[in-house]
């Protein structure tokens, strides 16, 4: 059964949770025509989704998601705020220890926000301080393999995918100006430069395909793929682990 913050702690006793989701999104621009708020919303939608799929087997306990990270790669592009990886990853450990000095032996970080790295060796030193839990990272963009089999390769920041999840989310915030923008360096250069330095426009990607219809598989078929890949990743580590 799903449970999330309207729900009692004496319910969540009672339910004795098995695994709790945690999304983490982003505040930051996302061009002229998404909202600043488009990855904590995915991250939202995308949880929610994965967590009634979850729901159907197990008792999950799905937390609201965490609305800032990692967004310094933006600059001065206004609107944009952001943790340092020190204070993200705190945050995390945080978070995680309450849940799991709770009884909770399964967490998943659904992280909606590509520019997290500090992620990985958080969720690494959460594993081996807790040996008897098990702290998954889950990308939510695995999800954005649509109908048309677009994968976010060059498509990083307010492209296609990010605005036909948009426009199945909440398409009254989904302006009509889209600037199609392919830089000519790698993702690796927002380590060297601001985005607005990249981009003009803040986007990296083709905004004009993204489509309601590609959003609607992006957040239906690619959640319940999300939360199958899960399922069977939780099983299969505590397999290895001596958990099971």
């Amino acid at each position: 059964m799903l449970y999330d913050s309207r729900a009692t702690s004496e319910e969540l006793h009672q339910a004795r949770i098995e695994i709790a989701i945690l999304p983490i999104g982003a505040v930051e621009q996302h061009s002229h025509h998404l909202p600043l708020g488009t990855d904590w919303m995915t991250a939202e939608a995308t949880a929610r989704r994965v967590a009634e799929y979850i729901g159907a087997e197990r008792d999950v306990y799905l937390l609201p998601a965490l609305p800032y990270s990692l967004s310094q790669c933006h600059g001065s592009m206004p609107g944009s705020a952001w943790l340092t990886p020190k204070t993200l990853g705190d945050v995390l450990r945080d978070l995680a220890s309450s849940l799991i000095d709770q009884g909770i032996r399964r967490i998943a970080v659904l992280n909606s926000h590509g520019g997290n790295f500090c992620l990985d060796d958080e969720i690494c030193e959460l594993n081996r301080l807790y040996k008897q839990a098990i702290v998954l990272n889950v990308a939510s963009w695995v999800a954005a393999e649509g109908p048309s089999g677009r994968v976010t390769g060059g498509d990083i920041h307010a492209g296609a995918g990010e605005t036909s999840t948009m426009l199945a989310i909440d398409p009254e915030h989904v302006r009509s100006e889209r600037h199609d923008f392919s830089p000519s360096v790698g993702r690796e250069f927002l380590d060297y430069a601001t985005m607005p330095q990249i981009s003009p426009h803040g986007v990296w990607g083709y905004p004009s395909q993204g489509s309601v219809e590609e959003g609607r598989a992006i957040l239906d078929i690619g959640a319940e793929r999300l939360a199958r890949r899960l399922l069977a990743a939780f099983d299969e580590i505590a397999v290895l682990r001596g958990l099971a």
